[in-house]
């Protein structure tokens, strides 16, 4: 049976593009993806506002051109606005009553308010998806004080509770919703992270190129990747320095780390360590890699930097904390796990060493971007919009 087109509003608490780091790349991928099948508006809150080269990026021409996807920026004054910006409500409203979407899709708790407002005014059901369990990322990451991570477990309880579907993106998430703010099991849909297969998978055209401009020798290279003022990547760095470098370079003393990601930390230097800042094709990067490492703990959801170095055929070593959600029943032989660097070291030595193997397919098709869409179209199209 074909189901009938829906029209959705997606609310993003920041604007995404370029979507270079996980939450733009989750939000980027799903209005892409969704827009087979529904029409889309998408509202990017866009409080740092959108500079010459975001507006010229590939990505926000891509989706501009589809003629199922109308973006709009709504300027703001500050951060807060993230929280509540009076702008995305009265475009919202706008949509609404012109359009009369099925749908509102609230990307992160951060646009939960907006959602409910919008809700309360017109009856238009909102799906929350919730890219971290924010609460526990702010504990774990000891940001805030104690009485402002209790505010935001209350706002994040309320964005759930009002919500007509939540979905998480994994089932530690989904576990977290149900024991610590109380969310019934049955309004929790698992929308796992995922990647693009046409961007992602074994390529060395590359190769050469990128050794050669970086000048990173004859040595294996080990990757880190990631937004680098972000706390949990930023303190991935310095352990990757002063934990990890020492006891590799010690077994491989060629050994490069190359480390990708705008906003690189300056207080951290290395002959042996390489930054490159932002780059545009992070494909390329974990193609010259031997082996991608995700030393994190803090933080929270599940990181796309390992489904998309998977995908690529490298082995990724991670903490606990830095595989979290990740279903490894498939990808024993290219995910490692360990807490004690001592062991975590070990895990590069041994990937660096190893062999290349064949990903999966059924990873590939599990994680691909369109069959995680499609899973959110099946929320959609059992959700009901009376609710």
């Amino acid at each position: 049976m074909i189901q009938s087109l829906k029209k959705i509003i997606i609310i993003a608490p920041f604007n995404i593009f370029p979507p270079y780091w996980g939450g733009a790349n989750r939000i980027y991928n799903l209005t892409k993806e969704l827009a087979n099948e529904n029409k889309i508006w998408l509202l990017c809150n866009d409080y740092k506002q959108v500079s010459k080269e975001d507006s010229s990026c590939a990505e926000l021409k891509e989706l501009s051109s589809n003629p199922n996807i109308e973006i709009f920026f709504v300027k703001t004054r500050g951060k807060t606005s993230q929280i509540f910006n009076f702008s995305v409500i009265k475009k919202g409203l706008e949509i609404i009553k012109k359009e009369k979407p099925d749908f509102i899709l609230a990307e992160f708790v951060w646009s939960g308010l907006h959602a409910i407002i919008l809700n309360l005014l017109t009856k238009t059901p909102y799906i929350l998806d919730e890219h971290n369990v924010e609460f526990i990322r702010f504990d774990r990451m000891n940001r805030g004080n104690k009485f402002s991570r209790k505010m935001l477990r209350f706002y994040e309880k309320l964005s759930c509770t009002r919500a007509s579907k939540i979905l998480a993106v994994s089932n530690i998430d989904s576990d977290f919703l149900v024991s610590k703010l109380g969310i019934k099991k049955d309004r929790i849909a698992i929308i796992p992270n995922g990647f693009d297969t046409k961007k992602f998978h074994p390529d060395e055209n590359k190769v050469p190129e990128i050794k050669d401009q970086l000048n990173l020798g004859k040595g294996p290279i080990i990757l880190f990747f990631g937004k680098l003022d972000y706390t949990p990547n930023y303190e991935a760095v310095k352990i990757i320095q002063n934990e990890i470098l020492p006891r590799i370079l010690k077994k491989i003393p060629d050994a490069k780390f190359l480390i990708v990601g705008d906003n690189p930390p300056s207080e951290f230097t290395h002959k042996n360590i390489v930054f490159t800042g932002m780059v545009d094709k992070i494909e390329d990067f974990i193609n010259t890699s031997n082996v991608v490492i995700s030393p994190l703990l803090s933080g929270g959801g599940t990181r796309l930097k390992i489904l998309e170095a998977i995908a690529c055929g490298k082995v990724v070593v991670s903490t606990t904390v830095g595989a979290e959600g990740i279903d490894q029943s498939q990808i024993k032989d290219f995910l490692k796990i360990s807490d004690d660097w001592e062991e975590f070291s070990k895990e590069i030595l041994s990937a660096i060493s190893r062999k290349p193997s064949n990903v999966p397919h059924e990873f590939v098709q599990k994680y691909s971007w369109a069959q995680v869409s499609e899973k959110v179209n099946q929320v959609l199209n059992s959700t009901d919009k009376g609710v």
